[in-house]
């Protein structure tokens, strides 16, 4: 997908309209391949404490999907919080790379959301097993909580995530 296509996909002109808690979940949850200098592009012109604060609001969004027994899927989604946030910060700063490093971060963190199958969900009737993307599941979560039908759900795939040491400094940490 190429810089119009995605502004097209977001429902955005530039960069700087990029200031709602669904551009950030549209950005997110696709599972179509991005271009690096589309992504770049756009968060180029995006204001990174409004960056930081859609990220805070999704990933909350997200952990209140997680199943009740998942709970090293629910740290790491709390860490992958505070790695684009802290990203975010670091761009804001003016660090030397921080707006490359928080792109790849970004495109890690979305392909593991919404384009690789790495959960599955088992049909507790059948038990026939369903390979899906992490967005998938957390959103059949979701439904089951509203009386949908019930689901075993196998994160262990997904829990291969590992966070760039770069991504997360100590002064990050701290401030948690």
């Amino acid at each position: 997908m190429n810089r119009e296509e995605l502004y097209e996909k977001l429902d955005i002109e530039t960069g700087e309209d990029f200031q709602y808690f669904e551009n950030f979940a549209d950005l997110a949850e696709s599972g179509e391949d991005i271009d690096e200098d589309a992504l770049y592009g756009l968060f180029s012109d995006i204001d990174m404490k409004t960056f930081a604060e859609l990220a805070e609001s999704f990933f909350y969004e997200m952990e209140d999907s997680i199943p009740d027994d998942q709970n090293d899927l629910v740290m790491l989604a709390e860490n992958m919080k505070r790695c684009l946030v802290g990203l975010s910060e670091a761009v804001e700063r003016g660090e030397d790379n921080a707006l490359i490093k928080l792109c790849d971060e970004f495109e890690r963190f979305r392909r593991w959301y919404s384009a690789d199958p790495l959960a599955e969900y088992e049909d507790t009737e059948s038990g026939e097993t369903f390979p899906c993307t992490v967005r998938d599941a957390l959103t059949n979560a979701r439904v089951e909580r509203i009386g949908g039908e019930r689901y075993q759900y196998d994160f262990l795939k997904a829990l291969d995530y590992v966070i760039d040491e770069y991504a997360m400094t100590y002064a990050d940490m701290a401030d948690e």
